[in-house]
């Protein structure tokens, strides 16, 4: 996967799973599996407790490996998530 800066020209490109690829893919395409795979299910549970995924953070990279926080609002409060990139994205 190559994420491209909003109103730049850096890119940063992270190595993902099928099944991370597949999950996103299927996301931009809007196409909804017969049952919820697994980052579907919890989607719903956020929605389920009234929260909302405000951003997704690429935090660190520390030895070969990219670090994610998920920032989720629920209700008053903003939780900070610890994630790989690949599920957070997915996710967002």
């Amino acid at each position: 996967m190559i994420l491209k800066e909003i109103d730049g020209e850096r890119t940063l490109p992270i190595i993902i799973g099928e099944y991370e690829a597949q999950s996103i893919a299927l996301g931009l395409e809007n196409i909804m599996p017969p049952r919820p795979i697994t980052h579907d299910l919890l989607l719903n549970m956020l929605e389920t407790l009234d929260a909302k995924i405000e951003r997704v953070i690429i935090s660190d990279l520390r030895s070969n490996t990219y670090y994610a926080i998920i920032q989720v609002r629920s209700q008053a409060r903003m939780y900070d998530i610890d994630a790989r990139p690949s599920d957070a994205i997915a996710l967002a």
